[in-house]
């Protein structure tokens, strides 16, 4: 009977670490970022793989986005912010923004393909007109003709398509520099209300003291 495979347990420590690779190897963009991931963090007898790491981010995402949610429904409740929280808020967004980015590409692959059917398509009609049309003797020529209005056609296409993709890349360079630009502003945002957090408290401190 095979022994059976030694469960593994992330620490706090191990969390943290694993949140750190994560937003720093953006896994969302490259699957294979995984595997890296989980060579960084392993160590000694803490040895984790690929599909280890990404169903443990999966789920501290998952308890992240329940906890926001819940947190919302509370009026009057002060979160608190920590390091984890932060990396967890930065990750999400990032998560969040490579599927905006893979939908819009599948959008546009589909889109590229219909328009691709649709000049075949037209092509093939206006053959089986010309042909229907003309006499024999003239057949080959207007096969010809057909033929250079599809290749004209098929040239138009790709040339547009190249211009869709330049100004689609173009996009999602100002999407990721203005992500950037806002996981910034997060974190400077959360490291004021840390401050202003201790301050409050250190305040409170003395307040219950003097009594």
């Amino acid at each position: 009977m095979s022994e059976r495979k030694k469960q593994i347990r992330f620490s706090e420590n191990d969390d943290l670490s694993l949140l750190k690779e994560v937003l720093a190897k953006n896994p969302f963009k490259d699957r294979t970022k995984w595997s890296e991931i989980s060579d960084t963090v392993s160590r000694g007898s803490f040895v984790v793989d690929g599909r280890r790491v990404r169903e443990r981010t999966n789920l501290m995402l998952d308890h992240h986005k329940k906890s926001n949610a819940e947190s919302k429904k509370k009026s009057g409740v002060v979160e608190e912010y920590d390091e984890k929280t932060a990396l967890l808020d930065d990750i999400l967004e990032l998560k969040e923004e490579e599927e905006k980015v893979k939908e819009t590409e599948k959008e546009k692959k589909s889109a590229d393909d219909q328009k691709g059917k649709d000049v075949r398509k037209r092509a093939l009609e206006n053959l089986s007109k010309d042909e229907e049309e003309n006499q024999t003797p003239k057949k080959r020529t207007s096969s010809t003709n057909v033929m250079e209005y599809l290749q004209t056609k098929v040239n138009i296409e790709n040339e547009n398509k190249r211009e869709e993709l330049k100004l689609r890349s173009e996009e999602l360079r100002l999407e990721r520099e203005r992500f950037e630009l806002e996981r910034e502003e997060r974190r400077e945002r959360i490291e004021t209300e840390k401050k202003e957090k201790a301050f409050m408290l250190q305040l409170l401190e003395k307040v219950l003291n003097q009594k």
